[in-house]
């Protein structure tokens, strides 16, 4: 067992030295022992377990499931032990201890303490009447006190729901452990509810309780290692790309579209459509990223051209009633989706015509606009310099 003076059973290690050699993790402390491990884990497990997708197979509840429930239902219990020894406290101030009487000189056990009226009714032959009388007024008051604090405070109920939500938990507990997991995450879980159950304090000295620890710590380190971070994988497409190149990419597509319309053919109409609803599309994203939009917004609203629409009318594009109603009708019957999987449901498509008209004004109007604040921007720096 690795001991150390800043954890006893976990070694206190520094992850300066791992953060060149692997990268940093972000989200996790600088050092992790005893101190910290599980509020660590638990954390790491939440968001973790967060951004796994949801959607599953029929079949046993997976353990990325049953964790968050049971943690939540543990939650509940430790918030409920505490309330009951404050209540616990509270109730031995106002009935003046426990409903218990204390008998000296009985037989041979000196001091005998009695908890009920059966425990006195079998002492009965080592009393004289007075005394026997006497332990009995007391006892009754004190379990009178007893019952009416008890009432007041609600003891007796939250002794009960702690009674419960251990059952809960417990059972809950067990399942996950004798269910399959189906990735790191999942052991990490299995193992973070062994430990919080049977060594919550992290104070067993025993083996295997101080290995366990360490292979919590190992775990959490390696699926924080392979957690993606921000910025790492593959980019979205487009996200490097500048608006100029943007414009460049939305004009190919608007003489595409052009060069298909030029052939009678109606087996045209489809590709060209697709083609002029994309350099639509790439119009109002160069002109709101150019007025300050950032990319992960603009990505955000995949194919919603209404939702462009409007934020780019807010900036100062100025459409006419008629192109920007045709644009928010194709958002609302998904256009785009139809011509591009959908081939049965053409019939109910926009005229070609009005597309090709809104494809002609945009791209107009969006190259005009920014040409203008290109203009401005240049007259700026201009008159900065002289």
């Amino acid at each position: 067992m690795a001991d150390s003076e800043n954890s006893r059973t976990l070694p206190a290690i520094s992850r300066g030295k791992e953060k060149r050699e692997h990268g940093t993790c972000e989200g996790l402390p600088p050092i992790i022992d005893r101190r910290n491990l599980l509020p660590v884990a638990t954390r790491l497990l939440s968001a973790l377990i967060a951004e796994i997708p949801q959607r599953r197979e029929q079949g046993p509840t997976p353990i990325r499931e049953m964790w968050p429930r049971w943690y939540a239902c543990h939650q509940e219990h430790m918030r409920v032990i505490r309330l009951r020894e404050k209540l616990q406290a509270e109730l031995l101030n106002e009935a003046g201890g426990r409903p218990v009487v204390m008998l000296p000189n009985v037989g041979k056990d000196g001091v005998v303490e009695v908890r009920s009226f059966a425990d006195l009714n079998r002492m009965a032959s080592q009393l004289d009447v007075k005394h026997l009388s006497q332990a009995r007024a007391d006892l009754r008051r004190r379990r009178k006190r007893w019952k009416e604090a008890d009432r007041r405070l609600g003891y007796s109920a939250i002794v009960a729901r702690e009674q419960e939500l251990a059952e809960r938990a417990g059972i809950s507990g067990r399942v996950m452990w004798i269910t399959r997991p189906s990735s790191v995450i999942e052991v990490t879980a299995k193992l973070h509810c062994l430990i919080v159950m049977h060594d919550a304090s992290l104070k067993l000295v025993d083996a295997p309780w101080p290995e366990l620890r360490t292979m919590l710590k190992d775990l959490i380190l390696l699926t924080e290692k392979s957690r993606p971070k921000p910025g790492n994988g593959p980019a979205y497409p487009g996200k490097a790309a500048d608006v100029r190149r943007i414009l460049d990419l939305a004009a190919q597509y608007r003489d595409a579209a052009k060069t298909l319309g030029e052939d009678v053919s109606k087996l045209n109409h489809l590709p060209q459509r697709l083609l002029a609803l994309h350099s639509i599309e790439l119009y109002l994203d160069a002109l709101l990223l150019a007025n300050g939009l950032d990319r992960e917004t603009v990505c955000g609203f995949e194919r919603d051209l209404n939702a462009r629409t409007r934020i780019a009318m807010d900036i100062g594009l100025v459409l006419r009633k008629r192109t920007a109603a045709h644009l928010a009708t194709l958002s609302s019957s998904r256009e785009y989706l139809a011509v591009s999987y959908g081939s049965e449901t053409t019939a109910t498509l926009s005229q070609i015509n009005r597309v090709m008209a809104t494809l002609d004004e945009v791209s107009l109007k969006v190259r005009r606009m920014l040409r203008g604040s290109t203009v401005a921007e240049d007259r700026t720096a201009s008159a900065r310099s002289l």
